[in-house]
């Protein structure tokens, strides 16, 4: 019998966790060991849609990590480029965020197998009253 692969498990756990927060899929042909072109994926895919409430929870919690309280800023807006950023690198544990941050580390996981059904669909505003995000 062999032996189960953990750290794929893990892998693919970070991927799921990282699309249930940005509400999208990683799409099977995305590059994971280049930060920037993944934060440039999701900063392009992004556009419109703000954080949804564990995303905003996750933002408060790096704003205070990592003294940056700007990332805690404008949760009921559209994500910002250093808010993508941060999540990626605290997910996937690619260093420090603290030095203003580096989208070249190498985020230590495999391409998904696949997509996923429900995509962008499950991205949610903020404020329950105002689908849009928009304040």
């Amino acid at each position: 019998m062999q032996k189960p692969d953990f750290n794929l498990f893990e892998e693919l756990e970070k991927i799921e966790f990282a699309e249930a927060l940005f509400g999208t899929d990683f799409p099977v042909d995305l590059t994971l060991d280049n930060p920037r072109e993944v934060v440039d994926y999701f900063v392009l895919h992004l556009r419109g849609w703000g954080p949804n409430p564990a995303a905003a929870d996750l933002l408060k919690k790096l704003a205070k990590k990592h003294n940056s309280p700007t990332l805690a800023q404008g949760l009921h807006d559209n994500w910002r480029r250093e808010q993508i950023s941060a999540v990626i690198h605290e997910i996937f544990n690619t260093g420090d965020r603290s030095a203003g941050g580096d989208d070249d580390a190498v985020i230590p996981v495999r391409k998904p197998r696949g997509p996923k059904s429900d995509g962008r669909a499950s991205a949610q505003s903020l404020d329950e009253d105002n689908p849009s995000g928009r304040c």
